[in-house]
């Protein structure tokens, strides 16, 4: 159990590695389209260069295998993953558009679609940044290696070089650019740049308008589902499992915690003072709490921690020592400090005759030490 913020960063994390998977299947994909396309190229289909291709497509592999390597073996929640991932994906993006350019130039938000998934906005601007840098590389090496733009207006399928050669024999009636660079840099990477800075700011407010629904929608499910006073789950929380969840688990135990003397603390020091000492009752289940054992607020005072296939010795353990610690908080102020417990265990589909049983013996222990009290 945990407060907002950290149910918050959990919630996120574990969305973090859902886009991890669904981002590495997307490479799979560009991979494969890859990997078809670089096969072809062999057969002079389409007319480009089969041994630069070849390098480009072992650097694009490289980034693919070690991607799918450290998702199996790292921590799906390192933050280094989704950056890595996104790296691959532009680089697979630039070995396409180095072979194919014009052809394949909206190959180029493919990275930014990938990186706006994740709420970071750092993640969409590395993106952004990956793309300004293999854009002009991948034009450069295209020109020279890969299916000319001249394709485009003249209909066909046909290198740089097949075009000089033509020239060079007096087929083309037209000149070269001289200097290739500067044009390819000026008129082709510097726009297509400014363009995809558009979509990154685009696609940026989009990425926090995103994040901030979720954090609102976050905050409404954990007021939803926690007792704000006491940051353990509340009774809204406790029917729901007891209907959904609770009856599908194979061995359950139920402990009941009801504080003691609330209602003499109340009319002798206030009831600032009695919310003190539900405060700290419950502080001491909240520190004991487990995705395995949960505590809920049922009542006004009344606390039930419901464990899950609970083992050995572990029901005895936590009563011990919660009335351990409450013991301990008993010395250091003013206000006495106790609580009465009961407990029960069973199967799951009978989680609600194990609670009425632990809360009738949390009775019967109040009742003796009431008893003993006077």
């Amino acid at each position: 159990m945990t407060n907002f913020g950290e149910h918050y960063n959990e919630e996120l994390a574990q969305q973090e590695i859902e886009i991890n998977k669904k981002t590495l299947w997307e490479m799979v994909g560009a991979f494969i389209v890859l990997t078809a396309v670089w096969g072809l190229a062999f057969g002079r289909f389409p007319t480009v260069n089969a041994i630069v291709f070849s390098v480009t497509y072992a650097i694009s592999a490289g980034f693919f295998i070690a991607s799918v390597i450290l998702f199996f073996k790292a921590d799906p929640s390192d933050e280094r993953m989704k950056n890595f991932f996104v790296a691959g994906i532009c680089i697979i993006s630039a070995a396409m558009n180095l072979m194919f350019s014009y052809h394949m130039v909206l190959v180029y938000v493919f990275p930014l679609i990938v990186a706006v998934q994740y709420k970071e906005k750092n993640v969409l601007w590395l993106s952004y940044a990956l793309e300004v840098f293999l854009l002009p590389v991948s034009m450069i090496v295209g020109f020279y290696y890969g299916i000319c733009d001249l394709n485009l207006f003249l209909g066909s399928n046909h290198t740089r070089d097949w075009y000089l050669e033509q020239w060079e024999a007096g087929t083309l009636q037209f000149g070269v650019e001289p200097d290739p660079l500067f044009v390819i840099l000026f008129y082709g990477a510097l726009p297509r740049a400014v363009i995809l800075l558009m979509f990154t700011v685009i696609l940026c407010y989009i990425s926090i308008s995103s994040h901030e629904d979720a954090q609102k929608i976050a905050n409404l499910t954990y007021r939803k589902e926690t007792d704000l006073g006491t940051h353990v789950y509340n009774k809204n929380k406790y029917e729901e499992m007891i209907e959904t969840y609770y009856p599908e688990v194979h061995r359950l135990a139920a402990i009941f915690w009801d504080a003691n003397n609330l209602k003499y603390v109340n009319d002798k020091y206030g009831h600032a003072a009695g919310d003190v000492l539900i405060q700290t009752l419950s502080s001491v289940l909240y520190e004991l709490s487990t995705d395995r054992r949960k505590v809920y607020r049922v009542g006004g005072d009344e606390f039930v921690m419901i464990i899950e296939n609970p083992v050995e010795t572990e029901i005895e353990s936590m009563i011990e020592t919660v009335k351990a610690d409450l013991m301990e908080k008993d010395g250091q102020g003013d206000i006495p400090i106790s609580s009465a417990v009961g407990w029960a265990e069973g199967c799951g589909v009978d989680i609600r005759k194990i609670v009425n049983e632990a809360d009738t013996k949390m009775y019967e222990n109040k009742k003796r030490g009431k008893e003993g009290r006077e």
